[in-house]
């Protein structure tokens, strides 16, 4: 892990980040939260009043007017929220009771007139084991969390994704044995004054209409769709949009190294000596926010995300950034590690993959050569970035900073600065005279500037020291990757979709709530002579009507024997996104509003396995007329019929419905399971074995392991991240205390195998 100093490069106090890792919930969803639900609303009505506090007013249009004037060629600090400094706790602000259990309960009201959404950062987060933070809006149509212990860090900060809406409710639940008080503090809360991805999917919202979104490109399934996954959404300090790269090193050991642009984290170099280490920590990271179709553009999937990381480089003489994300980035989350370039340009043509101001990823393309030139900014030394000097296809724009160049073979060889493209017509022409000029500060340049770990890449990525200046990229699960399952793709044209409606005089969506009362419907897919891990299922919906936030939407997995048979899963669908909360002190996980075309996965709350043919269904309750449903495939676009019906308590194809062959945009995440079984290696552990804890002590010297079987034979296997045996110990006790004092900071695997079971999961010291 980065141990980071910084004055004017370096910072003497150095901060390392450790994440705590208490595999005893199930998988959490999103910025990696735990389940469970805040109090019902019943119980906020009464003292409605008394704990909400108020943000002060504010002049938006002066904000507006503010940013106008500090545009720079900088594609960075895309501002969308304002800042409010606070420090409430439950000391200071909100209300508390306890229940008749003894858990002790804290609800604190925001309320910030006129924002679009409200996210918060918790300058103070550390609770103990049991205790559970929701933050929501106050109708509960928008729910983040919980964020229990497994969320405390050694900073003890916590930043949370944005809430819509312009109140925001926080509760914190802490039970009556907990082994200490709670220290929960919001620091910062953010107001957003610019509609946060509000234009989405509109149409190609405006000054984005030259930027092809990524799903466009004739390579995507065969190129951009890897490397793609590489490139994440970053929301910094709760208020600034840019973007990162996951990057491989050449010890290809899956640590997750995130590329960005210093500018990012400093607000365009407007800070004197900023705190690094607070800023990386308040990062939120979106994975995969993707329009699902080239057109029209759709919302991307905002359930998948990260917190915080820790800086390992940052030279703000050639733009370079260079963080650690505190955790691994789920296997589900399907993460790609990119390959680079730090010797040369490489080779033409070279692709930009990027999310301009905070929407979907959109990729331009440049098939020039590429020539080194100074970026005209006073902070960036000479002769330090490759120039385009006009874009083939697309364009960048704010908050595109830190997006990746690829060259031809897929390796990043520098990172976005700025620039002065746009989608700008020649007045009377059709002729896009606006992308031009723009400035990606060079890896080679930031390689090896001198001997100084803090500024150089050449410490981090090339941790072997071997004579090497390239290396291409990497699956860190390997093997055991995950992938997306889809008919939709497989039999048709993703683009080629629609929301078919029943046909008159009934009403309604053909596989979605209707007159002619369908109980479900479902999708289904072979997979002969296999099994696989389930770990959620990607969902293209179109807008929702009517009374949407009051349905109730069950999604279930069956296993198959020509048509749906027997139900091994079901859950609720309530699709959340993470955000830094209004603090800045924490992050949040938030319910997602369904009025518009997009993309949701719904991550499984348990562990599901099917195996030569299983079925993914949903139903949908106590709702009438045009609500939820999902997109079909066009009548022609396939002679395999896999989406069915139900009526009556039967199963049917759907083509016996609508006479003709389709699929639903209905794509599971699975991982290929052993023949004999067994979980695939990096398959997330969390909710596998309930019955085995493990967990380390607050100075990081004891590892535990807590058993169900007391006097049972147990033996723990400690590893490096790589994979090297470090001491293995048998035990015969349900109540286990290993000494790892003498463990160098790091990441490390624990397997933990009893009688009757096996378990594995990561530390972090």
């Amino acid at each position: 892990m980065c141990n980071f100093a910084y004055i004017k490069y370096m910072k003497t106090n150095i901060v390392a980040l450790v994440l705590v890792l208490l595999c005893i919930t199930a998988k959490g969803v999103a910025q990696i939260s735990h389940g469970g639900s805040p109090l019902p609303m019943l119980t906020l009505k009464s003292s409605s009043a008394d704990f909400f506090v108020e943000m002060p007013a504010f002049d938006v249009a002066e904000e507006l007017r503010a940013d106008s004037l500090n545009v720079s060629d900088l594609r960075g600090g895309f501002r969308f929220a304002y800042k409010f400094m606070t420090s409430l706790n439950v000391k200071t602000a909100g209300t508390s009771f306890t229940m008749a259990d003894g858990t002790k309960v804290w609800r604190l009201g925001i309320r910030s007139a006129g924002a679009y959404s409200i996210n918060v950062l918790f300058s103070e987060f550390e609770i103990p084991e049991g205790s559970q933070v929701f933050l929501f809006n106050p109708d509960q149509t928008h729910i983040l969390g919980s964020f229990t212990h497994q969320n405390n860090s050694k900073l003890n900060i916590l930043p949370v994704a944005p809430v819509e809406g312009d109140e925001l409710i926080i509760e914190y639940h802490e039970p009556a044995n907990a082994l200490f008080a709670g220290r929960l503090v919001v620091g910062e809360v953010n107001h957003d004054y610019r509609n946060l991805r509000g234009a989405e999917p509109g149409p190609n919202l405006g000054t984005n209409f030259c930027m092809d979104n990524l799903v466009c490109d004739p390579n995507y399934n065969n190129q951009y769709e890897e490397v793609g996954r590489s490139v994440v959404l970053l929301i910094i300090d709760g208020t600034i949009l840019c973007n990162g790269t996951l990057l491989n090193n050449t010890a290809r050991d899956g640590v997750p190294f995130l590329l960005t642009a210093s500018h990012c984290l400093n607000n365009r170099f407007s800070v004197t000596n900023p705190d690094y280490e607070k800023v990386a920590g308040s990062i939120v990271c979106f994975f995969n926010y993707n329009s699902p179709v080239c057109s029209p553009t759709m919302r991307g999937t905002e359930e998948q995300s990260m917190v915080s990381a820790v800086p390992c480089a940052i030279n703000e003489k050639t733009d370079l950034a260079l963080l650690e994300l505190l955790q691994t980035p789920p296997v589900y989350y399907r993460p790609y590690y990119a390959g680079w370039n730090a010797m040369d340009a490489g080779v033409a043509p070279y692709s930009g993959i990027h999310h301009p101001g905070g929407s979907v990823k959109r990729i331009n393309k440049y098939t020039g050569t590429l020539n080194i030139a100074s970026f005209d900014i006073t902070h960036f030394k000479e002769n330090n970035h490759w120039h385009i000097p006009r874009w083939n296809d697309g364009s960048t724009a704010s908050g595109s900073s830190g997006s990746p160049l690829f060259d031809a073979q897929d390796m990043v060889v520098g990172a976005l600065s700025g620039g002065s493209s746009n989608c700008t017509f020649i007045p009377g022409s059709s002729t896009l005279k606006g992308p031009i000029n723009d400035y990606y500060y060079t890896l080679k340049d930031s390689w090896a500037p001198d001997t100084t770990k803090e500024i150089t890449l050449k410490y981090w990525l090339n941790p072997m020291s071997f004579p090497i200046y390239k290396i291409e990229g990497l699956d860190p699960y390997g093997d055991a990757a995950a992938v997306r399952l889809s008919n939709l793709t497989n039999n048709g044209n993703r683009n080629n979709i629609e929301a078919l409606k029943v046909a008159l005089p009934d009403s309604g969506f053909v596989f979605g709530t209707n007159t002619t009362n369908p109980e479900s419907f479902a999708e289904g897919y072979s997979i002969s002579g296999e099994k696989v891990r389930i770990h959620g299922v990607f969902m293209v919906t179109p807008s929702a009507i009517g009374s949407w936030k009051d349905s109730k939407v069950t999604i279930s997995v069956y296993n198959g024997n020509g048509k749906p048979d027997q139900l091994i899963h079901s859950q609720i669908f309530k699709p959340t996104y993470t955000n830094l909360d209004a603090s800045k002190t924490g992050f949040i996980e938030t319910d997602k509003p369904l009025n518009r075309d997009m993309e949701t996965f719904v991550p499984f709350t348990s562990r599901v396995v099917a195996e030569n043919e299983f079925y993914i269904s949903y139903t949908i309750e106590n709702v009438a007329g045009d609500t939820i449903a999902v997109y079909n495939l066009k009548s022609g676009e396939s002679t395999k019929n896999t989406a069915w019906i139900k009526r009556g308590g039967e199963w049917t194809e759907a083509s016996n419905v609508i006479n003709f062959a389709t699929s639903l945009f209905i794509d599971p995440v699975v991982q290929y399971m052993e023949s004999s079984g067994e979980n695939p290696v990096g398959i997330e552990p969390e909710d596998l074995n309930p019955a085995i804890r493990v967990f380390t002590g607050a100075d990081r010297k004891q590892l535990y392991i807590l058993t169900s079987e007391p006097g049972e034979s147990v033996q723990v296997e400690l590893l490096s991240v790589t994979g090297k045996l470090i001491q293995t110990n048998s035990f015969r006790s349900n109540q286990i205390t290993l000494p790892i004092s003498h463990l160098s900071k790091g990441i490390y695997i624990v397997n933990v195998k009893t009688e009757k079971t096996r378990y594995a999961t990561k530390i972090v010291l």
